[in-house]
């Protein structure tokens, strides 16, 4: 047997459906909301830890210069290397380890 609905029926399981729509909407805005907030703290870190590693890049790089700077005939004859004519490489000649270094003049 079927029922019919009266006009108050009606009303409140309308109000009922929109409140429920309602509340499910707000609930997928808090979620998108705390999405946004959680990737925009996260894209600060980011950018403060690329910050941090930019800087200390930049200190090793200096650090290389230096070191390579550093490099001239008294120093590499100092830790055994022996010049070659005609190449810009440093041989070390012992018994341990027979490699080759490029240098700068």
């Amino acid at each position: 047997m079927k029922k019919h609905l009266t006009h108050a029926q009606f009303f409140e399981k309308t109000v009922h459906a929109m409140l429920f729509t309602l509340s499910i909407i707000a609930l997928v805005y808090c979620v998108v909301l705390l999405s946004l907030v959680f990737s925009v703290i996260e894209r600060k870190q980011n950018i403060i830890a690329s910050r941090d590693l930019t800087s200390r890049l930049s200190t090793l790089e200096a650090t290389y210069a230096n070191t390579v700077a550093s490099i001239n005939d008294a120093k590499l004859a100092e830790y055994n290397y022996k010049r070659v004519d005609g190449t810009t490489f440093a041989v070390r000649k012992d018994s341990i380890a027979t490699y080759s270094v490029l240098y700068a003049r």
